[in-house]
């Protein structure tokens, strides 16, 4: 099966009914999108598809057509899109996690 992710072809032998998000992660290694909870409620794994956001935990690999862009196709190490920007410089260093 052809997937078209962040504008490179991708070739991948697997189950129609995969998880699009396990096929990003285990076959691509694209792990911008994370596993949450499971049932697409949380957003962790939503990626575009066709520009319009998807569930990637919820949504069988077979189902998607189109272009899929994650958060790793939305700029470029020397031009990031601002949400790239937002989460590099508002994620919690360690001593925030901790409650100090």
């Amino acid at each position: 099966m052809q997937l078209n992710v962040n504008g490179n072809q991708h070739e991948v032998d697997v189950d129609e009914e995969m998880p699009l998000l396990w096929v990003l992660r285990d076959e691509l290694n694209i792990t911008g999108p994370k596993f949450g909870c499971g049932i697409a409620m949380c957003g962790a794994c939503t990626v575009h598809i066709n520009g319009q956001p998807a569930r990637s935990c919820s949504m069988p690999v077979g189902q998607v057509s189109g272009l899929i862009t994650t958060i790793e196709g939305l700029g470029t190490p020397d031009a990031m899109h601002e949400v790239q920007a937002c989460l590099l410089y508002t994620s919690p260093s360690p001593r925030d996690q901790r409650g100090s």
